[in-house]
């Protein structure tokens, strides 16, 4: 836990909060927190603050938060993912929100089990949990807007021109002929679209279907990667790009 993650509605008028029993034993075993001890905090969509320990009761705390800064809303970052099996899916969310996306997208493709939609995994309060873990570890204040779909055509063709940022979107493909080693972006754009097959990548009528829609396909330049080494390896390629667009900018 990189930030002691609140939430709105269980902050008392004077900010004080008696903590669940996961972060209560997490601050308590791995902190070794103490009354007066003060937390880099923040409080879920809305700012940035310190929490003072109050009180530590066995494995009970109590904080007090205090705001210091408003949060300013993320740039969009969508995710589109073929719905990996269920434990792959938890680490994927946890993941997705840790790296700043604002949008994940489940999709069924040719190469997904339909069973992989049936999963308990995909219920709100699970996919929440795996959500609020990735905010923690990622210091983020903004939760993910998660939604599936069942059917790949009409996802793409019906859904993505109105979802998505209309600029910037890629297609993690292991065939691809562009590397991310060939990627020049031009003017700083922090949005982004990130499509993510299953294993063994998408059929190629996928990925045809998707660069009707404005995406580029790119190989790894570490050969075929996982599904969710696959999202932390292409994010940070596209971080690294962004940053070095925004460099080239002139100052105004």
């Amino acid at each position: 836990m990189n930030l002691l993650l609140l939430m709105p509605e269980e902050l008392g008028d004077d900010g004080r909060v008696l903590l669940d029993q996961r972060r209560s034993e997490h601050l308590v075993r791995v902190l070794g927190v103490t009354p007066g001890q003060q937390l880099r905090a923040g409080c879920l969509g809305t700012s940035w603050g310190n929490a003072e320990v109050l009180e530590v009761s066995g494995t009970a705390v109590r904080v007090r938060y205090v705001p210091a800064l408003t949060a300013a809303p993320s740039p969009r970052r969508c995710l589109l993912l073929a719905c990996p099996r269920p434990k792959v899916l938890s680490r994927c969310i946890e993941h997705a929100a840790a790296l700043g996306y604002t949008d994940v997208l489940l999709f069924r493709s040719a190469r997904v089990d339909k069973a992989h939609l049936a999963s308990h995994k995909l219920l709100g309060d699970d996919v929440r949990r795996h959500c609020i873990l990735g905010l923690e570890q990622g210091r983020r204040l903004f939760m993910p807007e998660v939604r599936v779909f069942s059917r790949f055509r009409p996802f793409v063709e019906d859904e993505l021109p109105t979802v998505l940022p209309p600029e910037q979107r890629w297609i993690a493909h292991p065939s691809a002929t562009t590397s991310t080693a060939d990627l020049v972006l031009g003017p700083a754009h922090p949005e982004f679209s990130l499509a993510i097959g299953p294993e063994g990548g998408f059929v190629p009528f996928e990925v045809e279907l998707l660069t009707t829609q404005g995406f580029v396909a790119v190989r790894a330049q570490t050969g075929p990667l996982r599904v969710e080494s696959a999202l932390s390896y292409f994010t940070g390629q596209v971080e690294l790009l962004l940053n070095l667009a925004a460099a080239r900018q002139p100052s105004s």
